[in-house]
């Protein structure tokens, strides 16, 4: 199918799916509900936002400057913020990956180390949200769920493990590798294979950078968490739960990124978020319209957020060209 084509099929199966939400849930009570909103709370959500952003672009510094590449905090952070913004319109957020492409282009980091430095700790990041996703899931089938109604929670996990597996392989194993050797002569399966060549060369650079990444994951996972919840304060959504309230939107993030990794035909599961939002709340006796306005707010609040990303993104199309010679 022509790529123009896809774009508008996800906008479409997206704008629906987000359309029988509303509709279920009832689309004036969600409005009423974002139009009764606590921007203090709002406020702070956006706050710890870009705690988060300033952490996962630190952690991109931290790998790059091991492998001698030394662009300033400003660019990583810009770099960064395009990736975000393009992830939020790309099927299981696959557009973080354009941050590498805006250092390569506009910043001159080589492009087998802009990789690595993009793909080592999405390898944590996916592993944790695997974990703490999969405890979630196994909890709501405990407390609320039967079995065989728990199936759409369930999609979400071996996809998830794949994708890990798939990125381990492509930048630890050699063997993984030569397999696609015959793709060498290839134009751009060539240049790919090179280029992954060039990134098995660097990942060692992860591995002894791991304890820092899983520190600034933790904290940056932390700080999602924490704008989550007072997102949650901000349309009046108190849980009343057996334990401390903060700690159900650690899990609730892994959980809805699981359903973002469900093969649809959506924007970065754009409405299935959404009614799992739904879903979820409802269980812990939460309106399902104060949930979908919950979930709506979270995720445009983010996209908002990153929108400066747009002229960054333009520059780097203006600068791309070859890849910068090696001395």
């Amino acid at each position: 199918m022509n790529k123009k084509y896809l774009i508008i099929l996800n906008m479409f199966v997206s704008v629906l799916l987000i359309l029988l939400v509303l509709y279920f849930v009832g689309a004036e009570a969600v409005l009423a509900q974002i139009g009764k909103i606590n921007l203090i709370y709002l406020f702070l959500s956006v706050i710890f936002l870009l705690l988060m952003d300033i952490g996962m672009a630190y952690r991109i510094r931290v790998l790059l400057n091991s492998m001698n590449e030394k662009p300033s905090f400003f660019a990583l952070l810009k770099s960064h913020f395009v990736g975000m913004f393009l992830a939020d319109f790309t099927p299981a957020r696959s557009g973080y990956l354009a941050t590498a492409g805006v250092l390569h282009y506009k910043y001159g980091v080589p492009s087998e180390k802009a990789m690595v430095s993009i793909l080592g700790p999405q390898i944590f990041d996916f592993a944790l949200k695997l974990v703490a996703g999969t405890i979630a899931v196994f909890y709501i089938i405990y407390y609320f769920l039967k079995p065989e109604d728990s199936f759409s929670l369930l999609i979400g996990l071996p996809v998830i493990s794949l994708v890990i597996v798939i990125m381990l392989l492509v930048l630890f194993s050699r063997r993984f590798l030569n397999f696609f050797s015959f793709v060498k002569k290839i134009p751009i399966l060539g240049s790919m294979f090179a280029l992954t060549e060039r990134m098995q060369e660097k990942s060692h650079i992860v591995i002894n950078k791991s304890p820092e990444i899983i520190i600034i994951m933790l904290t940056t996972w932390s700080f999602k968490s924490i704008s989550w919840y007072f997102v949650a304060k901000s349309v009046g959504i108190t849980l009343d739960i057996g334990y401390p309230e903060l700690l159900f939107y650690f899990f609730l993030q892994p959980l809805l990124t699981m359903l973002e990794f469900i093969p649809s035909p959506t924007i970065a599961g754009l409405g299935l978020s959404e009614g799992g939002s739904a879903l979820v709340f409802s269980l812990f006796g939460i309106p399902p319209f104060q949930a979908t306005a919950f979930a709506l707010i979270a995720r445009f609040k983010t996209t908002l957020v990153h929108l400066p990303a747009i002229p960054e993104a333009l520059n780097t199309l203006k600068k791309h060209g070859p890849e910068p010679s090696k001395p």
